[in-house]
């Protein structure tokens, strides 16, 4: 069963990529393989490991094609399948005016099982594997609509960035290799030889998926892709890797690598919370709130307490699927508008999208009793035991909020400044946007006593921070352009490492490439040929000449061996 559920996605990408299908039918296969992958992985109760076929086999290194099923697998693939799912149904409606969908279908399915390949995987080799399926699958994605120039720029720039952070779980795997001869995870982790620089290179490869800094800059440019796409990175796939890693391989990490891990995590979690109070694009809000609570997960995992981490991981999932396809239907009924400032009034609209995007920022912003409140509330527990981590896990929460409030009102209430009224979006967006909204009020509660949640004694902070944070959104809405710009860190690596290594390439490729290294071929080929024609005259067919050169020959060695001599 667990094969089958690994490869459904596989299949229907494959079928897709081959088989010219109607729209409609396409409509059907993409989601149905999701669908039936998270029927098989619910139906699997035990915990195993299976192995496929031997992959690699060499005295040196060895490597199967081999699964790894336990609780933490389980909730990813349920995540990654069951949330997968609904984006894909959603984007049926999305994506049905585009005239490239089977493209589109084919690619989301190959993201899911790349990312169920990440997450199953016995050895590190094989996660490799769909690690970088998840990347080449996101750079498809985000440059869907490669025709607009800023897609392609975002593209480009998400794969060049992960390429940066894959680089350091290449070398986590080598490291393994040469301390413990195997990549096995198990073997691995219960090897008991603690060492920081394998733990910060692992971290370096979760800081680039997962978008923490200084590896951060990617995610918001993503936002060019389709809608469901960025629902799909941010709730279920790509970003979550990270995460999923850091907990995976957790028995390896040392003290010193657990606080590089909650120092990194608490500056990204605050540097982007900032950045998102004062962004006019709807998706870029939710970018940036991304990125701010994957930065309080790692501060969870910096702290040893993977288990609120998870929980704040799935209930993420729920909630921000939810504002992502919500915010979907803003745009599509909008026919492509995003910024919030040509926006305004939809409640009236909008109604049912306008309920769904409301439970979305009251489940983020911590309002009890939707999912967020009891995820945040475990993590602010565990950090209770450091202040400073506290505070900055307090404020986060009122930032966040804050930010998401501001961006309701600014969509749904006040002045109308649309052009024409928007309808409400078809019943195949609806529904979808509505299993996440109910899934984002119930599911805290129905998971909480799974994950160790216990109201412990900043509960009521806690609450008393998220309200305040609702109710200064509603207030107040200024925009400082520092944050607007994310702290111009964007320009600043324009100025310090694109700009230098543009100006090197033009070096190399207008100075250096034409006049020394095609200068010194063209040198060594003009010799070559006056050389091969001296020696062309030698071979003049007369056997006199031939005799000559034979005699001459003979003359010169007589006289070096006289010489010698």
């Amino acid at each position: 069963m667990i094969w089958t559920a690994l490869f459904l996605p596989l299949a229907g990408f494959l079928t897709l990529l081959f088989v010219p299908f109607s729209r409609r039918v396409v409509n059907i296969i993409g989601p149905a393989t999701i669908l039936a992958s998270f029927c098989c992985f619910l139906g699997i109760t035990e915990y195993f490991e299976t192995t496929l076929y031997t992959w690699i086999s060499l005295p040196y290194l060895r490597a199967d094609f081999s699964l790894h099923f336990d609780a933490l697998s389980k909730l990813m693939t349920l995540i990654i399948t069951g949330v997968g799912f609904l984006i894909h149904a959603y984007s049926a409606g999305y994506m049905d005016h585009d005239k490239d969908f089977r493209r589109y279908f084919c690619v989301m399915n190959f993201f899911i099982f790349s990312m169920l390949l990440l997450v199953l995987a016995q050895n590190l080799l094989l996660l490799f594997v769909g690690w970088e399926g998840v990347g080449l699958a996101s750079y498809l994605l985000i440059g869907f609509w490669y025709e607009r120039p800023a897609a392609q720029m975002a593209a480009k720039k998400a794969f060049v960035v992960n390429r940066i952070g894959d680089l350091g779980l290449l070398l986590a795997i080598f490291l393994s290799f040469i301390l413990f001869g195997t990549s096995d995870i198990a073997a691995v982790n219960q090897n008991g030889q603690a060492v920081t620089l394998l733990c910060l290179l692992l971290f370096w490869g979760a800081s680039g998926k997962s978008a923490q800094m200084p590896l951060h800059t990617w995610l918001p440019d993503a936002m060019e892709g389709p809608t469901p796409v960025s629902a799909l990175i941010h709730a279920a796939t790509m970003v979550t890797a990270g995460v999923y890693l850091v907990v995976r391989m957790s028995p390896l990490f040392t003290a010193d690598g657990l606080q590089v891990v909650a120092l990194i995590g608490g500056i990204t979690a605050l540097y982007s919370a900032l950045c998102a109070t004062s962004q006019t694009d709807i998706k870029r809000v939710l970018a940036y709130s991304t990125l701010s609570q994957l930065g309080l997960m790692f501060m969870a995992c910096g702290f040893k307490a993977y288990n609120a981490a998870m929980f704040h991981l799935t209930m993420h999932a729920f909630a921000k699927a939810l504002l992502f396809l919500s915010a979907g239907n803003v745009i599509h009924m909008l026919h492509g508008v995003q910024e919030m400032s040509e926006m305004g009034g939809l409640a009236k609209y909008l109604k049912k999208t306008n309920v769904l995007f409301l439970i979305g920022v009251l489940s983020m912003g911590g309002i009890p009793p939707l999912a967020i409140f009891f995820s945040k509330d475990l993590i602010l527990e565990e950090l209770s035991s450091s202040t400073p981590y506290y505070v900055l896990g307090l404020t986060v929460s009122l930032l966040t909020a804050y930010y998401l409030m501001r961006a309701y009102s600014l969509a749904f209430w006040g002045p109308t400044r649309v052009k024409t009224a928007p309808e409400e979006a078809p019943k195949v967006m609806i529904l979808p946007v509505a299993v996440l909204g109910v899934l984002s009020i119930v599911g805290g509660m129905w998971l909480a006593q799974s994950f160790g949640f216990h109201a412990g004694p900043g509960m009521w902070i806690s609450i008393a921070v998220a309200i305040g944070g609702i109710l200064l959104g509603m207030a107040y809405r200024p925009a400082l352009r520092l944050f607007y710009k994310a702290f111009y860190i964007n320009e600043l690596y324009q100025v310090s490492i694109v700009g230098p290594l543009r100006w090197l390439s033009s070096l190399v490729a207008n100075v250096f490439e034409p006049t020394i290294s095609d200068t010194s071929l063209e040198m060594t080929v003009d010799a070559s040929y006056k050389t091969a024609s001296l020696m062309q005259k030698m071979q003049s067919g007369l056997i006199r000449s031939y005799i000559a050169w034979i005699l001459i020959g003979t003359s010169a060695v007589l006289l070096y061996l006289v010489g010698v001599s």
